[in-house]
This record gives C-alpha cells, sequence and structure tokens, in this order.
C-alpha cells in the first residue's frame, strides 16, 4: 500500500507540476473607467475589442476586466491607483491628468482642432510620442495610447447660450482640470470642479447651473433629464488615455506586452469610431428628450474662439512654458493639412473598422 500511495503522490505532484505554469502565467489587470456600464456605450463596446485582442494574442495568457461607472474610484482617484500600482489600468480622460503632469494642457487649448481626423493624426504624431515619454518618466506611467474623449460642449438650465457673454454668472461643471477652469472664467462662468460620478446629482439638486462634456456623454448619463439647453460650440477636444503601471507593465513577456500593445491601440481605433457613430444618433434622441440644441454660426463660434483662446494660450504657456505650446500648436497645424479634404473618408473608414473589429468578439 505504502508504494501505491507513493506513486499516487508522486503522479499528483507531476500533475500539479505540469498544471502550475499555466495557472502561475494567468495574469489579472482591472481597467478602471469613469463612462457609464450600457451594452452599446463606447467604451464597453471598444473594451469588448481589448479583451477580445489581450486574450488572442496573449494565447489566453492575460485577461482584463473593466470596472465602469466609477466602480473603482473618480478619475482622480482611479490614475492615483494606476500610479500607485493598486490598479492596473484605466481608460481615463485628460481631466485629473494635470496635477500629475501639468504639460498635458497642452490637449486642453481651445479651438486646437477643427476635425476629429485631424485630431487622430496629432495623437500619432511626434510631439504626442515625445510627451508620452515624459510623462512616463515623471509619473511611473505608460499611454498605451491616445483616444478619442470628444469635443466639449455646453449645457445648462438657465438659458440659451449663442456667445461667451450667455455664461455670465453661471456656476459651470468642469473638470479637476485648472485650465478648464481658465476658460470658462474668461467667458464669466463660475468654474466648479465636481467629479464626473457625482455630477448628474449635482445639476439635479442645483449645486451647479451647467456644465460642459461631450455629446454622447450627455446623452448616455441621461443628463438631460436635468439640463434643457445645449450649444454645440466644441470649446475643447477632450483626448481618453490608455494607462498603464509601468512596474506592472515592466513585469510582462515580451509577447503579453505585444498584446496588451496591440489591444490598447485597437481600443483607441474603435472607441474613435464608435464615438462618432453615436454622435449623430444621441443628438437626434436629445432632441427627442426635450433638449434645446444650439448650432452656433461660423461668426458666433469666432466669437467664442476670440474670448477662450487667448485666455487659454496665456494660462497654458504660464503654467508649461512657451515650447510645449509652441510645438504642440504646430503638431496640430502639421495634423490639420495632412488630412484636408480627407475628414469625412477618415471618420468613415474608421467607423467601419471599429464595427469590424466589434464583430469579431461575437
Amino acid at each position: 500500500m505504502k508504494g501505491l500511495w507513493k506513486l499516487v503522490v508522486a503522479a499528483a505532484l507531476a500533475l500539479a507540476m505540469m498544471a502550475s505554469p499555466v495557472y502561475a502565467s494567468k495574469i489579472a489587470i482591472r481597467v478602471a473607467n469613469a463612462g457609464p456600464d450600457k451594452p452599446d456605450n463606447r467604451t464597453v463596446k471598444a473594451a469588448k475589442i481589448f479583451t477580445h485582442t489581450l486574450n488572442t494574442l496573449s494565447g489566453g495568457e492575460v485577461e482584463a476586466t473593466f470596472y465602469h461607472a466609477s466602480q473603482l474610484g473618480s478619475e482622480q482617484e482611479a490614475l492615483e491607483g494606476v500610479q500607485l500600482g493598486t490598479i492596473e489600468m484605466g481608460t481615463l480622460s485628460g481631466g485629473p491628468v494635470p496635477s500629475f503632469f501639468p504639460e498635458v494642457m497642452v490637449y486642453d487649448i481651445p479651438y486646437l482642432f477643427s476635425s476629429n481626423a485631424a485630431a487622430w493624426e496629432f495623437f500619432q504624431s511626434d510631439f504626442s510620442k515625445k510627451l508620452q515619454d515624459a510623462f512616463l518618466k515623471k509619473t511611473g506611467v505608460r499611454i498605451l495610447a491616445t483616444t478619442e474623449n470628444g469635443f466639449r460642449h455646453f449645457t445648462n438650465k438657465k438659458r440659451q447660450i449663442k456667445s461667451p457673454e450667455d455664461l455670465k454668472g453661471l456656476k459651470v461643471r468642469v473638470m479637476q482640470n485648472p485650465a478648464h477652469m481658465a476658460l470658462v472664467q474668461a467667458m464669466g462662468g463660475d468654474p466648479t470642479p465636481i467629479a464626473f460620478s457625482e455630477l448628474y446629482m449635482a445639476l439635479q439638486q442645483g449645486v451647479v447651473d451647467a456644465m460642459e462634456c461631450p455629446i454622447v456623454l450627455i446623452h448616455d448619463m441621461k443628463f438631460y433629464e436635468v439640463q434643457d439647453q445645449l450649444v454645440l460650440d466644441g470649446h475643447l477636444y477632450n483626448p481618453l488615455f490608455v494607462f498603464v503601471n509601468e512596474a506592472f507593465y515592466q513585469k510582462l513577456n515580451n509577447k503579453q506586452k505585444k498584446a496588451l500593445d496591440e489591444a490598447s491601440h485597437r481600443f483607441a481605433m474603435a472607441h474613435c469610431g464608435f464615438n462618432q457613430e453615436s454622435n449623430s444618433t444621441a443628438l437626434a434622441n436629445l432632441a427627442k428628450q426635450g433638449m434645446n440644441v444650439y448650432k452656433p454660426t461660423p461668426a458666433e463660434i469666432a466669437k467664442f474662439r476670440e474670448v477662450a483662446q487667448p485666455a487659454g494660450l496665456k494660462f497654458i504657456r504660464e503654467k508649461i512654458g512657451d515650447q510645449w505650446v509652441d510645438e504642440a500648436l504646430k503638431a496640430a497645424a502639421e495634423a490639420e493639412a495632412a488630412v484636408s479634404g480627407k475628414e469625412d473618408a477618415i471618420v468613415k473608414e474608421t467607423i467601419a473598422e471599429a464595427n469590424k473589429a466589434l464583430a469579431e468578439t461575437k
């Protein structure tokens, strides 16, 4: 019996040794996201592409779980978690980033881009890579990809906004971003930073009168229930970053890093496409829900720009210096030139590619 028992134990140990590398190689990633957890949401759909790509290319060695709707804390708290390594990754807006890395405020230059396609081209520029390298060196957080959060627009429940003067006296919720605060102040508004997860209640209770964010979020977060005026002024173009803790990233082997890199790039592409696809649908539904949607004339947009851009540039130059600002303006102009005349075609192609990638996950 002892001999048989030894054989059984030996066999069990052998099986355990064979199985252990498989379990040891399973790496779990938690991804923090502030947007809503709804099946048709742009980030939720892009997340499916991310997890499918990561699982496929890593051979099942790396698995990611997205925690939407600020389940892992506000964007500020989530980015702190990624920096500390208590959260592996985050798909977060630029809102909280300046407190970690002020140079990112170049993305907050009012009217930096005239089209979505130009912004996407800018994300691939040498300047963008330089910014990412500097961010990594200072924070210990790697930016794997940059994607579209979207052009930002003002909403309120007091009056229709057709000019900067119409913002005077309104308490406007802004992200935890000093450049955004400076922009609202220049227009006569009272900027009030509030965490995105607390925004609906703040609007409902009258803590703030107005807010500003991309169209899709206005729709998906049902802000039309507590706001009835929307002006498509597009004062800022807001990126969404794919962050990863650098110490965690460096623990991955080359195959796993490549899988994570590709998954992040596909997430970024898809997020751009889904955001554009959602905008037209969202705008139509916002009108159906009783929201008054106003599109300013070119002359009115020029007035917004005249007030917003100088104030934004002055503030940002004071905070991060002329070199970063000048290089960003140059890179933006080059991006505009590169996509000139092809903007609509690029958007259509990106939407098609995003939907193709989503279909591959089923």
